[in-house]
């Protein structure tokens, strides 16, 4: 049986595939191709949605570099430095210290791949907290089921994280507090989420016959 860890990922053309070359979906293309979250690829403007886009991986990859202690701030892009400089005033806000950062996640029976932003432990809390970082609106991303996807394929590898919190965390750095924290915790979207796969596979296999 495959592992997290056997996942590749081409970050240029957002593929994951197994160790035989076997692609995978990943969370996010699940949730676009079901209509469950925007497909921001058919909408106008472009231009914008692309920079959005830009935007927000660098966010993730600046926020990552941050919370593993070694971002050089002045590196940071003009455009993105209002969001990471959000991210650490949350993190500083709430305490949090990370345990699992930018991690390739795959669920050996349900069969989709994903790359989780973190998991976080925070003084007080008694399980730790799966968050994923937002540039835009958690709704429209269907975040819910985003994070329950993450949760379940890592618990799959790591049962001792079965229970966890689960948040979006949108960046609103134009807000006098710069972050909108979202808890998700209605235990039906596990369910919710496996109907989805497996409305996205039922879909895939009539396309393919």
């Amino acid at each position: 049986m495959f592992r997290s860890t056997d996942i590749a990922f081409d970050a240029g053309a957002h593929v994951y595939s197994l160790p035989d070359g076997t692609r995978v979906p990943s969370v996010t293309q699940i949730l676009r191709a079901t209509g469950v979250s925007t497909d921001f690829a058919v909408l106008p403007n472009r231009e914008a949605i692309e920079r959005k886009r830009d935007i927000g991986i660098a966010v993730h990859s600046d926020a990552h570099a941050f919370d593993d202690g070694d971002l050089d701030w002045r590196t940071v892009h003009p455009d993105v430095l209002p969001y990471v400089e959000a991210w650490a005033i949350f993190r500083e806000q709430k305490k949090l210290a990370p345990l699992v950062r930018e991690r390739a996640v795959w669920h050996p029976v349900l069969r989709y791949a994903g790359t989780l932003d973190g998991i976080f432990e925070q003084p007080g809390r008694p399980v730790p907290v799966l968050i994923d970082i937002k540039c835009g609106d958690p709704q429209a991303a269907a975040a819910q089921y985003q994070t329950e996807a993450y949760r379940a394929a890592y618990a799959s590898a790591h049962p001792g994280f079965a229970a966890v919190e689960r948040w979006s965390v949108q960046l609103t750095p134009e807000r006098r507090v710069p972050y909108v924290i979202t808890p998700y915790t209605d235990w039906q979207d596990a369910e919710v989420w496996r109907a989805i796969v497996t409305t996205y596979f039922a879909a895939a296999g009539r396309r393919a016959a």
